[in-house]
């Protein structure tokens, strides 16, 4: 298996993580945790951590990181060679929605958890961990093509 290929399983478990969450910050009820200060937490980087801070905090780190694996995952599928053209495109709708969808989490905040915004960021979360489970699939059908071509190739 690749090392393209576990970076993308990787960034699926670390959305699935952020997903599940963000759903402890919301049933929680920590989601204003770092106040309605956005992106610092009670304007600050490094906030005072009570536990409704902590929780949320802990949500926006992980928001950073599942960013910082899917950029690493879309530079290593598009180095691979050849490119998986599927892969690369639903890695690419996935940086576009996570995006969106880290700036929708700042008007959940600053709207001090708006309803229909707080929704909007989850439809959000789903596309975004859909267009990583795609791009997984399609790196697993892929890798299967290519080691099928090359045992032909072989023969």
């Amino acid at each position: 298996m690749s090392a393209a290929k576990y970076l993308v399983y990787l960034t699926g478990l670390s959305t699935y993580a952020l997903i599940v969450w963000g759903g402890y910050v919301t049933l929680g009820g920590y989601g204003l945790g770092c106040g309605t200060y956005w992106p610092t937490c009670n304007g600050a980087i490094f906030p005072i951590l009570d536990w409704p801070t902590f929780v949320e905090y802990i949500h926006r780190l992980l928001t950073i990181v599942t960013g910082i694996l899917l950029l690493i995952s879309v530079l290593a599928v598009w180095k691979m060679k050849p490119r998986p053209a599927g892969p690369a495109r639903a890695l690419g709708l996935a940086v576009v929605l996570l995006i969106i969808q880290s700036l929708l989490g700042g008007d959940v905040v600053v709207t001090e958890l708006e309803p229909v915004i707080t929704t909007v960021h989850l439809a959000f979360a789903t596309a975004v961990f859909a267009s990583i489970i795609l791009a997984c699939a399609l790196m697993y059908t892929s890798e299967e093509r290519s080691s099928l071509h090359r045992a032909a190739k072989q023969r």
